[in-house]
């Protein structure tokens, strides 16, 4: 374990070439036309976390016991997790929707597919749009150093728009959503991923030639982000960083050490780790009232009804996705120890989220069938193998929610989150208040003293739709969005809506829409879309309007 812990009791517990450059952000703070409400010396620090298809019980503080995630754990039980927070249903939107403090559609990310009802359609531009300003750039605009290390997947097919672009002064990041989490040796086919070139990371704007033969993504985007820190330690301008780690998004790849710690963990079967989860979430606080915490599997057969190799393949396929993770928070400490050392930690805001739910699905799919690839029980996990997590084991991570990773219902896209402080006074706090990762752009604004309107282009762009949820630091009972607030967003003609406790579905393809309360029926097994026609025509006349605006196109399957 890091130092994580003493520090807390101190402080209250793809095209090739350049891209435009950004001018230092002491000299542009000079030029913007109303400053920071905060002098200098007040202004904290933000260090932004997001992982990747991690599921809502994964760490400790949200009720695992399995994989041990000691710094995620202290910094969520040294702030306020938030047990109603919501992504989109997958990585891209939820990505465009976090640095944008808006929907996906006005970001450009209507589909993260570029599908052929969707092309040349604007708010279907598949990349980040000027439409919005991006945080990075409203942050750097105030003076904010500004610094990203991992995955990216806002560029378009065309890779045109890098992390550089759009305001991250240091950047090292992943371009498309997936990809192997070692180098690839010399001449190897490509990962099946769709579009992406030969090297699909970039810094500062520099596609790279090649990686080195140690390269590990996950080891190498903390490398970075402590290299980009430590480069303006002695700046009195303080930073704005995003981490954005792969793991433990497929493959499952885990370094040599790694492999073999969770060996036997789950031999037991995703069943038994279904209910041991929720037992733990259950009794860490972190579940709604009334969840029924008995509904395991979901989706996936039996355990019992798999044959020995199924089996065996299962428990190794969940051993190293515990290990992904568990490395994972090993190397956000060596993050936390920087910090902590250089006296930084004091003085910073962390925030963290999840991206969506996680992914189910086959172990062996398409992208598993190359010919480099090596996917025998004893050679799983290396960087020659390709897997992915499987079905039961998604279930058991989303439970007892509904659904993982692409679906609307709760179990896609409500996700694991806290915010933790430099001032905390009562750590351990728990806030069931609904937010979404819209309030992530308007709640750091907050916290750093940035208005909307101080922003250059402030006339040019989209208004943000998020709303701070700063508030829940003091008070994490206090309401962050109105009662009669609709909520509308869809991915690629799958569309859902929230409005406070009540929820509208309208599966991909489909005409007819769902309707759940959230707050009497968490599992969303009760469609009360014949019961309260009354609620169903609201809400769906507000989605209808939304969607009108922005020109939403439902899919045809």
């Amino acid at each position: 374990m890091t130092r994580i812990g003493n520090i807390f009791s101190v402080i209250g517990v793809l095209l090739f070439g350049c891209s435009s450059e950004l001018p230092p952000p002491e000299i542009e703070a000079e030029n913007t036309t109303q400053q920071s409400a905060l002098g200098p010396e007040e202004r904290p620090n933000f260090l932004l976390i997001v992982t990747d298809d991690m599921g809502y019980t994964d760490m400790g503080a949200f009720g695992g016991t399995d994989i041990p995630t000691p710094n995620l754990d202290s910094l969520a039980m040294g702030g306020t997790r938030l047990t109603n927070f919501h992504a989109n249903v997958s990585c891209a939107p939820t990505r465009s929707m976090l640095l944008s403090g808006t929907g996906n559609h006005e970001a450009g990310m209507g589909s993260q597919w570029a599908l052929p009802e969707f092309v040349g359609r604007t708010y279907y531009e598949g990349r980040l749009t000027d439409r919005v300003a991006s945080l990075p750039e409203r942050m750097h605009a105030e003076g904010y150093h500004t610094y990203m290390a991992g995955k990216w997947h806002l560029a378009g097919t065309d890779f045109a728009v890098l992390p550089s672009d759009r305001g991250f002064e240091r950047s090292f990041a992943l371009i498309p959503g997936g990809w192997d989490h070692f180098a690839l040796p010399a001449g190897s086919q490509k990962p099946d991923v769709g579009p992406a070139p030969d090297v699909p990371y970039v810094e500062d704007g520099v596609f790279l030639e090649g990686l080195p033969d140690d390269f590990y993504s996950t080891t190498t985007y903390v490398d970075k982000l402590i290299e980009y820190i430590d480069s303006n330690e002695s700046s009195d301008q303080p930073f704005f960083a995003y981490f954005a780690p792969t793991a433990p998004h497929w493959p499952l790849q885990v370094l040599p050490a790694w492999r073999d710690r969770f060996a036997g963990d789950y031999d037991a079967g995703y069943e038994a780790l279904c209910l041991a989860r929720q037992q733990g979430a259950d009794e860490a606080g972190v579940l709604p009232a009334g969840a029924d915490l008995g509904i395991c599997p979901e989706i996936a057969a039996p355990w019992d009804e798999l044959t020995a190799e199924e089996q065996a393949i299962n428990s190794r396929t969940m051993e190293l996705y515990a290990a992904m993770v568990a490395h994972l928070d090993t190397e956000l400490g060596r993050v936390l120890d920087y910090l902590g050392s250089s006296g930084q930690l004091e003085n910073t805001y962390i925030i963290y989220h999840n991206d969506n739910g996680p992914e189910g699905g086959e172990i062996f799919d398409r992208r598993s069938a190359l010919s480099r690839f090596d996917n025998s029980l004893e050679n799983l996990g290396r960087r020659n193998s390709w897997a992915n997590l499987g079905q039961g084991w998604a279930d058991a991570h989303s439970a007892p929610f509904r659904d993982q990773k692409s679906s609307p219902y709760e179990g896609g896209i409500r996700v694991p989150a806290f915010i933790t402080s430099p001032e905390t006074s009562e750590p351990g706090r728990i806030s069931d208040s609904m937010v979404t990762v819209m309030d992530v752009m308007p709640t750091i604004m907050e916290l750093a003293g940035i208005t909307e309107a101080s922003y250059p282009r402030a006339s040019e762009v989209l208004p943000i739709r998020g709303a701070s949820f700063a508030s829940l630091l003091e008070n994490p009972a206090a309401q962050i969005h109105a009662s009669d607030e609709a909520i509308p967003l869809d991915h690629a003609g799958l569309s859902f809506m929230l409005q406070s406790d009540w929820k509208i579905v309208r599966p991909m393809g489909d005409t007819v829409w769902q309707l759940y309360n959230r707050a009497d029926d968490p599992n969303e097994l009760k469609d009360l879309s014949q019961d309260r026609p009354d609620i169903l025509i609201e809400l769906v006349t507000k989605f209808e309007s939304h969607a009108s605006e922005l020109g939403m196109v439902p899919r045809q399957l």
